[in-house]
């Protein structure tokens, strides 16, 4: 599977060789192209070392001036721990925007990136943002006073993006979810660059400005609620430790059985155990309710 992953990676990355190459001729957007340009040599050394390295944590190379990473989830390479060292290692700006966000490793990271008075802004996709177990993360950034933003166009914001003090990018099919890190395959690639990771950053801040394709979070979803009054005693009393292990709040079910998948035809399906096509469905998210599927924004498969 990995190979053939591997195989159409390589024909991708020479089509976007050659698209590149047309724009250099006609002369259009040097810092774009070279941007761009690592990232396909990124792409472009994969199939060379990645099979050889599927066991490994995580894989490396040179590339022009910067250094480039990466890591699958079917190689046991733990994307998710690349991720978050990106995280962990910002100490001015940490800007993210990620389509889907679930995964409490993660969640907790951006959260402490910002406690330790990291800039943090933070775009995501106002169907997923509906989601239980997504709300339940935004929640617990936007009370810690991250502000988010989603997407009010009638797209989808399917960006898988983290830049960190303008100087490290990711990108790839990752999203930041348990799935993607155990159970799908994807791919996570770091890009210690400048160049690119500037390129990113302008895509972001566009993105962040623009005023007719992006809203603010509503304060309903991005702060926690305060708890009832006879509540209140019992939260002043409980232990520091056990406030820390909000994240938990994240996993909406310890066993989520219901699968959600995106077909070649841009639907939005679940299915549930039992049905025609549950077996062979790869989940590109999970939910532990039809309800929670439904909200966010996926129909029950036929059968």
């Amino acid at each position: 599977m990995e190979k053939e992953a591997l195989a159409r990676l390589a024909r991708n990355a020479r089509l976007a060789y050659n698209w590149i190459s047309q724009k250099r001729e006609a002369g259009e957007n040097d810092s774009m192209n070279r941007g761009v340009s690592v990232l396909l040599a990124a792409l472009l050394l994969l199939p060379a070392g990645g099979c050889a390295i599927s066991s490994s944590p995580a894989s490396s190379s040179k590339v022009g001036e910067g250094n480039v990473q990466w890591a699958f989830t079917q190689g046991d390479q733990h994307p998710e721990k690349l991720l978050i060292d990106v995280i962990q290692g910002a100490k001015e700006t940490l800007d993210v925007a990620i389509y889907s966000l679930t995964y409490p490793d993660i969640v907790a990271a951006i959260r402490d990136a910002h406690r330790r008075g990291v800039a943090v802004r933070l775009l995501t996709d106002r169907i997923q943002a509906s989601g239980k177990t997504q709300k339940e993360a935004l929640k617990l950034l936007g009370s810690a006073g991250i502000p988010i933003k989603i997407n009010s166009h009638s797209g989808l914001m399917h960006l898988k993006m983290t830049v960190a003090d303008r100087q490290v990018a990711t990108t790839g099919s990752f999203n930041y979810s348990k799935a993607a890190s155990t159970t799908n395959d994807e791919m996570l690639v770091v890009l210690h660059d400048e160049t690119a990771a500037a390129s990113f950053e302008e895509a972001f801040e566009r993105a962040w400005n623009d005023r007719d394709g992006y809203e603010t979070l509503s304060a309903a979803i991005a702060e926690d609620e305060s708890p009832a009054q006879g509540e209140q005693e019992t939260s002043a009393q409980q232990p520091d430790a056990e406030k820390d292990g909000a994240e938990a709040q994240v996993e909406a079910c310890k066993s989520p059985q219901i699968k959600g998948n995106i077909n070649a035809k841009g639907d939005k399906l679940y299915h549930v155990p039992g049905g025609k096509s549950y077996d062979r469905t790869k989940p590109e998210q999970w939910f532990c309710t039809e309800a929670e599927a439904e909200a966010a924004g996926f129909r029950k498969a036929a059968g």
